[in-house]
């Protein structure tokens, strides 16, 4: 066995551990960069060069933890100001119960959308919505699968999201052409999935069960608490600087905390670090900084990696066979399939955009090609798989298994329109 063959066989055994054992990934990839250093110094690469070689890396990231940071404290403030709880308590009277499905699925679509994040939306109207099919007696898998459908529909096309910042990093693309151009490609399989929910003949019901009070007695919700989201969309439309556009609905959402639901500046901090926690009202606890440090943690470590897995060649077995089966099946396909077994062996979003992306570069002229194989591929699959944390953290928020993932149809609808309707 190659070197590179044992030095990759240690970083995947660590994983592996890990996922066992139900440890942090931060371990295995701390490992991983361990291994990965230790081999560059093996093949005579001193100090200074590995330190400038992860170093480089960390660079192209540094953007994307400024959008952590923003994104940790928008998700709570928008929480402590009722701007979640407003939106969900006068969207829910639109859902027809004879449409229960399709509703849970566009309504998480656009709240995925507003706040660019799958796991804010499926422990906020996610749950509400597993609670009114359970209380209504519909399919509680059936319900789970809608909401894995919608909270990634803004996980892959918000320009808040952060697997949507991470790959604008990676390729050095527009956030706000690559959202063009994922809707462009969406709306089709957007179609196709609600025409399913529509079809399916389990998702009716006569009768949703009333959640009037469901925050009533907890936060003010007059329009006030629409404020932040105001603040977010005007600057949006504009096509404002992601971060400058979070940072004043963060301010806005303060404001609205400490004027109208008279949280006390120490709460209101306290909020901001470690996450919304209303007394009697679970489902609203949530964000902050705090929230956003795995993943964090993840993008710092494995952006470590990209200079030294170039550099040290130990991708260049894989590359060579991706670009083998590229001749066959053409550069998009063989990305997306590339990124399947890639998510199944990273179990997160973070790690698999990084991997994929060096793995399948060399197929590619530039970065901006493979925006859409990167979005419509790894962003959605790595949700598809059990054991991951894209797929494993909303089932678990959910009270569900994985077996509501095949009704998670917008997850392989995308990528399975995409590569059928692409030629090459």
């Amino acid at each position: 066995m190659s070197m590179n063959a044992v030095v990759i066989s240690l970083f995947l055994g660590g994983l592996a551990l890990c996922i066992v054992t139900g440890a942090s990934l931060l371990w295995a990839l701390a490992f991983g960069l361990l291994c990965f250093t230790g081999h560059a110094f093996r093949l005579g690469f001193r100090p200074r060069e590995i330190v400038g070689l992860c170093g480089r890396g960390v660079r192209t990231i540094g953007n994307i933890l400024k959008i952590f940071v923003l994104i940790g404290m928008l998700t709570a403030v928008w929480r402590s100001a009722g701007t979640i709880p407003y939106i969900i308590h006068h969207c829910l009277p639109w859902v027809d119960p004879a449409h229960f499905h399709l509703w849970v699925f566009l309504l998480c679509s656009l709240l995925s959308l507003l706040l660019g994040t799958s796991f804010g939306t499926a422990s906020t109207l996610g749950v509400v919505f597993m609670l009114l099919a359970r209380t209504a007696g519909l399919d509680p898998l059936l319900t789970a699968g809608a909401v894995m459908s919608g909270i990634y529909v803004g996980d892959r096309s918000s320009p808040m999201s952060s697997s949507a910042a991470l790959v604008c990093a990676l390729t050095g693309t527009s956030i706000y052409d690559n959202v063009r151009l994922m809707w462009r490609t969406s709306l089709l399989p957007f179609f196709l999935v609600c025409l399913a929910y529509v079809l399916l003949p389990s998702a009716r019901a006569e009768s949703l069960p009333h959640v009037d009070g469901l925050f009533a007695d907890g936060l003010v919700l007059d329009a006030r608490a629409l404020l932040p989201a105001v603040f977010m969309l005007v600057p949006l439309l504009l096509r404002w600087d992601v971060k400058k556009i979070m940072a004043c609905s963060i301010l806005a959402g303060c404001v609205v905390s400490l004027a109208v639901q008279q949280m006390s500046p120490a709460a209101l901090l306290r909020c901001l670090v470690f996450g919304y926690e209303p007394a009697g009202m679970e489902m609203l606890a949530g964000g902050g900084l705090l929230s956003m440090a795995q993943v964090a943690g993840i993008v710092l470590l494995t952006s470590a990696y990209a200079g030294l897995l170039e550099a040290t060649g130990l991708l260049d077995g894989l590359s060579s066979l991706c670009k083998r089966l590229s001749l066959r099946l053409g550069a998009f396909r063989t990305t997306v399939l590339a990124g399947l077994p890639v998510a199944a062996v990273s179990c997160n979003q973070t790690l698999g955009i990084m991997l994929t992306k060096q793995l399948c570069a060399p197929l590619w002229q530039n970065g901006k090609e493979m925006v859409l194989p990167l979005e419509n591929g790894i962003v959605l699959l790595a949700a598809i798989i059990p054991w991951s944390i894209a797929g494993s953290v909303p089932c678990a928020i959910m009270g569900v298994g994985p077996e509501c993932l095949p009704y998670a149809f917008y997850l392989y609808m995308v990528p399975l329109t995409d590569m059928l309707l692409r030629r090459r």
